[in-house]
């Protein structure tokens, strides 16, 4: 009785830490997956911001040089 008792216990304790194991492998292809979208989605607003500044810098440019003109 006491070996099936001590033999299940540590069937329990075995199954327990694979269970362990599957989750905290789960997690951390979760946050790396995480932390791919999250570069992708900065990346994105990194380049809108730039295409933003060139378009203003383009226009405030051409803007100085017609100003210039009607000196």
């Amino acid at each position: 009785m006491t070996a099936t008792a001590n033999f299940r216990q540590l069937a329990q304790y075995i199954g327990l830490a694979i269970c362990g194991l599957i989750v905290r492998t789960a997690f951390g292809i979760l946050d790396i997956l995480w932390g791919i979208i999250t570069e992708i989605v900065n990346g994105v607003f990194r380049v809108a911001i730039g295409v933003i500044v060139a378009i203003l810098s383009t226009i405030a440019f051409f803007g100085f040089i017609l100003w210039l003109f009607t000196l």
